[in-house]
């Protein structure tokens, strides 16, 4: 909702302007007014915050005796706004005065309006809650009361829009660090028209790796390297992995789907009569440390003998190791990481 400007009469000569909605420069594109809660024309947004739904206590009376009577716990968005006005000849009662009207203006009802310490008790500061929120790197400069009470010219509105379930306060005062510059504080709590909820999912089953061949065949995603391939591979990072060898679950048996990929170790070593390779087996991280070295020990030996025996490949030109699960190559945290960690390297010898 875009507010007229608004022209407030004063007793003195200055007179202030509410602006609509808007930004200045210098604010970041993400800092705003509440559209409700117009601005006085000039002031500058200096803390920004906004929460899409909390239980915000708001004040509509003074502080009492140790305590605010007349506090009140609202839910729904909660806007909080510092606003700077950088011109010392105006007051903090013209600027009262302007948002009082501006907020009439917009809708409001003024349910509390109190100055000094007459109005609003002893310490009643304590309510506001800007100094323990403001944004690091923001400094006493900005948001410091005067300290003595004598020169402390603070001024409070609290409003509430019935028909739009909006509610304001607004604190209003002489900033001791900006030549007594009016700051204005400003917490909006808007309820929403409908009771807020989160949607609850449906848990997810925990990842698992698959165990039966035809599910572990189903779930590989082939790579199907070439003999090229590989053989650059070898030369340009002296190592090379193969993932398209595939083993039973939990065991160092090649599944018949592999067939393809040890063909192709086959013709790069046949074509390459002076390469000699490490075959690495590598696991993931499921099981201990020592069980799954041995495993991989014993699945790089079986592509060694399949090589041998299916092939005819020289057994002094082939050696077998296993890493286990000390190089992962991705997280193991889910089965996609573990996945890519079950493998078989080819090493130059």
């Amino acid at each position: 909702m875009m507010l007229k400007r608004i022209l407030l009469l004063t007793a003195t000569p200055v007179a202030l302007l509410m602006a609509p909605v808007h930004a200045i420069a210098g604010e970041p594109e993400e800092w705003g007014d509440h559209r409700l809660v117009p601005r006085v024309d000039g002031s500058e947004i200096i803390t920004y915050r906004f929460t899409e739904y909390d239980r915000v206590t708001l004040t509509f009376g003074p502080y009492d005796d140790g305590e605010f009577p007349d506090e009140r716990e609202f839910e729904g968005e909660h806007t909080q706004l510092t606003y700077l006005l950088r011109d010392t000849m105006i007051s903090t009662l013209q600027v009262k005065r302007a948002y009082r009207q501006g907020l009439e203006q917009a809708g409001f009802e003024i349910e509390f309006a109190g100055s000094g310490r007459d109005d609003l008790g002893r310490r009643f500061h304590r309510f506001d809650t800007f100094d323990r929120d403001r944004p690091s790197g923001l400094t006493v400069h900005h948001l410091g009361w005067p300290r003595s009470r004598s020169e402390r010219d603070m001024r409070f509105l609290a409003a509430s829009h019935e028909e739009e379930s909006v509610y304001v306060n607004v604190l209003m005062y002489n900033n001791r660090r900006d030549d007594g510059q009016p700051t204005i504080r400003v917490d909006v709590v808007e309820e929403p028209q409908e009771e807020a909820t989160l949607a609850m999912a449906a848990p997810e089953p925990p990842e698992e790796q698959p165990t039966e061949r035809d599910e572990i065949v189903a779930a590989h995603d082939r790579e199907d390297l070439s003999a090229e391939e590989i053989e650059a591979g070898i030369i340009s990072e002296g190592r090379v992995a193969v993932r398209d060898i595939l083993f039973e679950f939990d065991s160092a048996e090649i599944i018949d789907e592999s067939a393809d990929a040890l063909a192709t170790i086959a013709d790069v070593l046949e074509d390459n009569s002076e390469l000699d390779l490490l075959i690495v087996g590598h696991t993931d991280n499921v099981g201990d440390f020592e069980y799954n070295l041995n495993l991989s020990m014993e699945r790089a030996q079986a592509v060694a003998s399949w090589l041998e025996d299916q092939h005819g490949i020289d057994e002094d030109r082939l050696q077998s190791a296993g890493a286990g699960m000390m190089a992962p190559v991705a997280t193991n945290r889910n089965e996609e990481g573990r996945s890519q960690n079950r493998r078989v390297e080819l090493v130059e010898l």
